[in-house]
Formats: C-alpha cells, sequence, structure tokens
C-alpha cells in the first residue's frame, strides 16, 4: 500500500471517532415561530428541500424548519426529549424504534422508496468494475454505518449478493458518505441513487441493485398532517420522483 493510500485510510478511522455536530443540532427549536413545522428528516431528503419549499410557498403553508441527520440519530434525539412536529425516517426499522419509545404520533405512512448504486471516486482511480470489487482490500471503501438505514441495506444487498466489503470508513449519514465520494476521499461506495443524481457522481452498473430498496416512512407528532398530507400527494410525490426517490 503506498503511503499516500495508507495516510488516506488512517485519516479515515480517526475520522470515524469524531462525534457529529447533528445532536447539538437536534437540540434546538428554531426560531419559535408557532406557524412553522420542525421536522426531523433522513439527510438523503435534504436534495429535495429547495424544490418542497418552494412548492409550500406556492400553497401559502409557512416555510417548515428542516433538521438532517441520519434517521438513527433523529430517532434517538427525538427519544431523549427533542421538539419535533413532524418525525421523517428512511427506513420502518428505525421508525418502529420511536414508535416502541412512545414518541410518534397515531399516523405511520410510508411516502416513497429508495435504493442503493454503487459510486465511484471522479476518473475512478481504483478502477471499480463490479460490486465485488468493494471486497479488495487494496480500495478505499465506505458504507453508512450499520445502525444508519443506507448502511443496513447495504449490508442485506450485500449479504444477499455474496459480497464481503472490505470497508475503510462506515459513516453516520449517506451525505457524509457521499461527501468524501465527491471529494476523492474514498474509490468507491453504496449510496441512495437520489444523492448520486443530486451529486453527479459517477456510478457503476449493478444488475438487480434496484431490487433492494428501503422505504421511507412518516409520523406527524403534533395533529398537523398539512406537510405529511403534501408529501402524499401528486405534487409531492413528482417532486420526490424528480429526485429519484419511488419505485
Amino acid at each position: 500500500m503506498s503511503r499516500p493510500r495508507l495516510a488516506a485510510r488512517l485519516a479515515l478511522v480517526a475520522g470515524a471517532a469524531i462525534p457529529t455536530i447533528a445532536a447539538l443540532v437536534l437540540a434546538a427549536s428554531g426560531d419559535n415561530d408557532p406557524d412553522r413545522a420542525l421536522i426531523l428528516a433522513p439527510s438523503s431528503l435534504a436534495v429535495v428541500q429547495d424544490e418542497l419549499d418552494a412548492a409550500f410557498a406556492q400553497r401559502d403553508i409557512p416555510e417548515p424548519e428542516w433538521v438532517f441527520a441520519g434517521s438513527q440519530t433523529i430517532v434517538a434525539q427525538l427519544i431523549d426529549g427533542a421538539p419535533a412536529d413532524l418525525l421523517l425516517t428512511a427506513s420502518q426499522v428505525t421508525l418502529d424504534r420511536a414508535s416502541e419509545a412512545g414518541v410518534t404520533g397515531p399516523t405511520e405512512i410510508a411516502f416513497t422508496e429508495n435504493h442503493l448504486v454503487l459510486a465511484i471516486a471522479e476518473g475512478n482511480p481504483g478502477g471499480v468494475t463490479e460490486l465485488a470489487d468493494l471486497a479488495d482490500p487494496s480500495l478505499l471503501v465506505g458504507v453508512c454505518a450499520i445502525d444508519v438505514p443506507c448502511g443496513q441495506l447495504a449490508s442485506e444487498m450485500t449479504n444477499a449478493l455474496g459480497v464481503a466489503v472490505s470497508a475503510d470508513t462506515e459513516e453516520p449519514s449517506v451525505r457524509s458518505l457521499s461527501t468524501k465520494l465527491m471529494a476523492g476521499e474514498l474509490d468507491a461506495g453504496l449510496i441512495y441513487r437520489t444523492d448520486a443524481l443530486a451529486t453527479g457522481v459517477d456510478t457503476i452498473d449493478v444488475p438487480g441493485i434496484e431490487q433492494y430498496r428501503t422505504t421511507y416512512w412518516g409520523s406527524t407528532l403534533t395533529g398537523d398532517d398539512t406537510v405529511l398530507d403534501f408529501l402524499l400527494s401528486d405534487a409531492g410525490q413528482a417532486i420526490l420522483r424528480s429526485a429519484g426517490f419511488g419505485s
């Protein structure tokens, strides 16, 4: 292993030990405007924030305050007492965790889906050609942490396809994983299709990868279903599909 590659690998390991600031952000309750919904949402939904906010403005719906982090982080913060009007998660597993803790509302509903892609750094410096290459220890490979929906999905998919991923980093959210791919800190990684489309990173076709999906769920916590109803509407679904969500 070359010295630059070894240094990069050590940097990834060290970075995994640095706590994120998501927990600190989640403790904030925004500008205290009672008309603005406070939404705890998975980081993968950040790619549609601007489009959703514009649609809300057209319908005279007050622009919500979005707080994005890994689903496991926002659920943990909600359980710990963080304020919120709407909880969105990137898997039923994380929503169930909130439900079992008694912090969800009476309605829990699925509103879209997502699937993974095999993404590579610009120029494909690792020469990645197939999913099986993620087992190569000479490559810098990233996945989401196993307690994050994108990590759970990656584990399910690679186990089913018989690929033992040699991961150098397990990121707390798909956003941080995508950022490292864009920066060239990784040769390859498994990220959501929506993040690949939003960032423009190159991908390698993996036959059948779209069969492995995660479902996004929402639960209104304060009785106002305005935002969740919009996500379920034809207009909301069109925005989500335009970003790569859905089937």
